[in-house]
């Protein structure tokens, strides 16, 4: 039995279904278009009205084109429809980015390959644009109904008037239905703001709010429109502005209910950090960089300059050559026994490429070395930590390129200096990425041999960590401080009610008690700016602001050498000796 033919609708607006009604499937775009990062939530309706139950397997292809190269992520879903019946899913598909020079850039593609056990195969394809000098904003057809055509214009308008390197179309973020809004923070990790009225914010269920939440506190900007004058306590928003904790960005912006001010609109959000320039840019440091220059990345710089040693290319290659030649010529073959070429050529060429071998499993060993940044905010009202995680490696000769996560989490690489270890750079010269998922398992050249490479990691981690502060304490006496971090701490500052600042003199353990000692604010901004140093971008100025008074009295910040329960764990073979985690939230009152 062949596979219906089945009638394609674009996957951002419609339909997919067979034309005698047999089989029919439903792909749906929760955003359209699709973010450039992250992932693309897609909602999957499958109907079987035949007699047998089929299996639906889907292989997805996520590709963008940059300057003839594709950068290309796979993944694999599976759905299992019962004769007669009907399923639906959400599919969180990991999206390509556009690494590369920008100019040339053709958007992005989505293949779709359907396999329906014992039926046949069908392939679709949904093309998509995006700006490349905007932010990524995902805005809500509440707000888009009446305004998007003008939003549009005022970003091309301003496109053209700063001679901006824009994608092929204009576009004022990708319009969603917010009941459609996923329930997982991962199927809005590829937008950099969120717009939506407060009447659709206080219609989501409690569990999209939530994934709204952890997605602004993992570095999402989260804009609602008002015709009241609405607080966050009244919308269910943990804010700063309600006396709680930094890591939450949220705005109650006034609108009247129909029309939104363009210019003021496209203004509020032109220049704004984006994600897809944090991965392509943000760590790459100058063009054209020399090979034994220092990287602008600190964390990069952390594991130590390796020159590239051309010389022993070159020393191996002209010794191979006179073997190959005058001696295999004139010595091991020579007039009158050139029937022995057939056998001295090939023993040399193998001869060599074994020696080749030793020599850099010797220089380069097996595995490699790295160092990582772990910045993790606790939230104890929400039994959560949220970690953003920079890690740096350099390695020799990998068996596998493959790795498990312990938990959802988004994995991207980043664009590094072009240096002659890194493959994957910001202009031309840069190795397109091939990636793949299929549920927790990734593989394809997030990390490979002999090269340097880095990722940022972001993830959601269950967890009871916090600190509290001892119960009974007199108003004029020096707080004390208990952890139930699960980790040591080496340095902690703590700002009290009264904004003074505060540090615990000698490391502190999970189950211990310290009592801290007045210091001023400039020791904890010391302390900050140091760490930042090993960051870039819109991280290092998260970190920095800590330091700078964006801490929310009743806070901490400590700094710790290894947080095992928080740091997220990928390829098992590099020896990542370096450690670096800040961690930062609210103490606990008694």
């Amino acid at each position: 039995m062949a596979l219906p033919a089945l009638a394609q609708k674009s996957i951002t607006s419609g339909a997919l279904a067979d034309t005698n009604g047999a089989l029919a499937l439903e792909i749906r775009s929760v955003f359209d278009p699709m973010p450039p990062t992250g992932y693309a939530p897609l909602r999957v309706v499958a109907t079987n009205h035949t007699g047998n139950d089929h299996g639906w397997n889907f292989k997805i292809i996520s590709q963008t084109q940059v300057f003839r190269a594709e950068n290309q992520h796979h993944s694999r879903f599976q759905m299992i429809v019962p004769a007669g019946g009907t399923e639906s899913a959400q599919f969180l598909v990991p999206l390509a980015v556009s690494y590369g020079e920008t100019y040339g850039r053709t958007g992005q593609m989505l293949h779709i390959g359907l396999d329906v056990d014992g039926v046949g195969h069908r392939d679709f394809n949904e093309q998509s644009n995006s700006v490349y000098d905007f932010p990524s904003i995902a805005i809500s057809k509440a707000l888009a109904d009446t305004n998007h055509s003008r939003l549009k214009d005022e970003v091309e308008k301003r496109m053209k008037s700063s001679s901006s390197r824009g994608g092929a179309t204009s576009q004022f973020g990708s319009v969603y239905a917010a009941v459609d809004l996923p329930e997982d923070w991962l199927g809005l990790s590829g937008f950099d703001i969120i717009m939506m009225a407060d009447t659709e914010w206080l219609s989501l269920k409690p569990v999209q709010r939530l994934a709204v939440i952890q997605w602004s506190r993992l570095g999402g900007q989260l804009d609602l429109y008002s015709t009241a004058s609405p607080t966050f306590l009244t919308l269910g928003i943990p804010s700063e502005n309600e006396g709680k904790f930094a890591s939450l960005k949220a705005a109650i912006l006034s609108w009247n209910g129909k029309d939104l001010d363009a210019e003021k609109t496209v203004a509020r959000h032109w220049g704004s950090n984006m994600r897809e320039k944090r991965l392509t840019e943000a760590y790459t440091g100058d063009t054209g960089i020399a090979p034994n220059k220092k990287p602008d990345w600190g964390l990069l710089e952390s594991i130590g300059l390796r020159q590239f040693a051309s010389w022993q290319v070159i020393v191996f290659l002209v010794v191979f050559g006179i073997l190959v030649g005058p001696v295999n010529l004139f010595v091991l073959a020579p007039p009158g026994k050139r029937h022995k070429l057939f056998i001295t050529t090939p023993l040399l060429s193998i001869g060599a490429s074994l020696l080749m071998i030793v020599i850099i499993l010797f220089q380069d060993g097996l595995g490699g070395i790295g160092a990582r940044l772990v910045l993790v905010n606790v939230v104890p009202e929400e039994t959560a930590a949220y970690v953003t995680q920079e890690q740096a490696s350099r390695t020799g000769v990998l068996l596998s390129g493959s790795f498990e996560m312990k938990q959802p989490a988004l994995v991207e690489p980043l664009a590094l200096p072009d240096t002659p270890w890194v493959k994957l750079k910001k202009d031309s010269n840069s190795q397109p990425v091939q990636l793949s998922q299929e549920g927790r398992q990734r593989s394809g050249n997030f990390f490979q041999s002999r090269a340097e490479q880095g990722q940022s990691l972001r993830a959601v981690v269950s967890t009871r960590a916090r600190l509290e502060l001892k119960a009974g304490l007199t108003a004029d006496a020096a707080p004390e401080i208990i952890s139930a971090l699960g980790f040591t701490v080496e340095t902690l500052f703590y700002k009290d009610a009264k904004g003074a600042t505060w540090q615990a003199k000698t490391p502190l353990a999970t189950g211990q008690q310290v009592k801290l000692v007045s210091v001023p604010e400039a020791e904890l901004r010391k302390a900050c700016a140091e760490v930042a140093e090993l960051s870039e971008g819109p991280i290092k100025q998260r970190i920095e602001a800590l330091g700078n008074g964006a801490l929310p009295r009743g806070s901490f910040v400590a700094v710790a050498s290894a947080a095992p329960a928080f740091t997220l764990e990928t390829l098992l073979s590099i020896r990542w000796n370096q450690d670096h985690v800040l961690v930062f939230g609210p103490v606990v009152q008694p």
